[in-house]
């Protein structure tokens, strides 16, 4: 009889953010196998992808209730759990309040069920409105170091969660930024006629991206390296770009903010030589979480301008499906940007066909199945 297994989280299934597409790659990663997925959140009720999508919100166009669901999340989460615990052989969480931990734990421990959850992010107290002092700060600390004990399996997306929850006595298994490789359908890499590089950008940079390090390093260009590139920044307007100029400089001419787009647009936008991502290596984000964005790049053909940080350096190479900025400054960036910019067409095909192989390797949710059914089950109770 196969595992049935429940994913229940805040995330709005069936199609929501990096968060709700992450659990579905693990869902799907469980799904071969063998194992019974269902899903749990914050979206609609419906199924998706094969999966039955439960909600924990039925009044999203209700302004007082949507609000007031979301207030009661975690609640609503622990009784949907105790429900329904003797229906599962496995329960995931993932980005619940603390305090529903305690009764998930319970129900599942009463019954047997193997109760894990799976970590992404260690958010900083600037991320949040009121710093230190703010409840959801402090809600996510306590998840991260006190909530959590050896009863739960983690699941973790860096080896810097992975180190910190086996240092609490957790049994952890690390899953980098998983994505289906051959959903994001790369593009032709065959060898371009040379023209000018093009850069790419997506995000919103004012949570964790440095883009301000970007546009510095740009600036410091000379006017014919300028123009042998191009930036195109989605998630970002033409004002906040120009806000993030230092000195109050003009916007490069070679940088175009295009706003807000769908995300899955996003995806089919990888006509680019190279996405562009920088990270400050002091902020604790940085080191803790994995950028989707890096995944959906390499599985899209298009290789990487970074600084490495969390467990970057084992996915990116120099001059293999990256080009490796040296440093966390505008100096630093602007060397990378000079390398290139005088790379030739075949060895940007080339740098393309090892994007998608490393994807492929080690970022596709296929090459953790197996691995992640036995940590959660055991090689012998699957």
């Amino acid at each position: 009889m196969s595992k049935r297994v429940l994913f229940i989280s805040s995330f709005q299934f069936p199609e929501g953010d990096a968060g709700a597409t992450r659990l579905l790659m693990l869902a799907r990663a469980l799904r071969m196998q063998g194992c019974d997925v269902e899903l749990c959140g914050m979206g609609d009720e419906s199924v998706f992808d094969g999966f039955k999508c439960y909600t924990l919100n039925p009044y999203p166009d209700n302004k007082f209730l949507n609000w007031a669901m979301w207030r009661l999340m975690g609640q609503r989460a622990a009784s949907f759990v105790r429900a329904h615990v003797d229906e599962y052989d496995a329960i995931v969480f993932s980005f619940l309040p603390a305090r529903s931990l305690e009764a998930m734990k319970a129900a599942c421990r009463s019954r047997g069920t193997v109760f894990a959850g799976d970590f992404t992010e260690w958010f900083e107290p600037e991320q949040f409105p009121k710093g230190e002092r703010d409840g959801g700060y402090r809600d996510h600390i306590r998840l991260l170091k006190q909530a959590v004990d050896p009863a739960v399996k983690v699941i973790a997306i860096s080896s810097y969660l992975q180190r910190h929850f086996e240092a609490m006595g957790c049994n952890v298994l690390r899953v980098p930024a998983v994505l289906d490789i051959e959903e994001l359908a790369p593009r032709d890499i065959s060898v371009r006629p040379k023209g000018e590089v093009r850069l790419m950008y997506a995000g919103s940079p004012a949570k964790k991206d440095a883009l301000h390090i970007v546009l510095a390093a740009i600036s410091e260009l000379s006017a014919e390296e300028r123009g042998r590139l191009r930036l195109d920044l989605y998630g970002v307007t033409d004002g906040q770009a120009r806000g993030l100029m230092r000195d109050g400089e003009p916007l490069p001419e070679c940088v175009r903010a295009h706003g807000r787009v769908p995300r899955s647009e996003v995806i089919a936008l990888h006509c680019s030589d190279f996405t562009i991502l920088m990270r400050d290596p002091s902020k604790t984000f940085a080191q803790a979480g994995m950028p989707t964005k890096v995944t959906e790049s390499l599985g899209s053909g298009v290789p990487v301008i970074s600084n490495l940080t969390s467990d970057l350096g084992e996915f990116l190479s120099e001059s293999s499906n990256a080009v490796v900025v040296d440093g966390y400054s505008a100096s630093a960036c602007a060397n990378a940007l000079r390398r290139a910019i005088v790379l030739s067409p075949a060895e940007l095909a080339r740098m393309r066909g090892e994007s998608v192989s490393t994807a492929r390797q080690l970022l596709d949710y296929r090459a953790y199945s197996n691995q992640l059914a036995c940590f959660l089950f055991g090689e012998k109770g699957f």
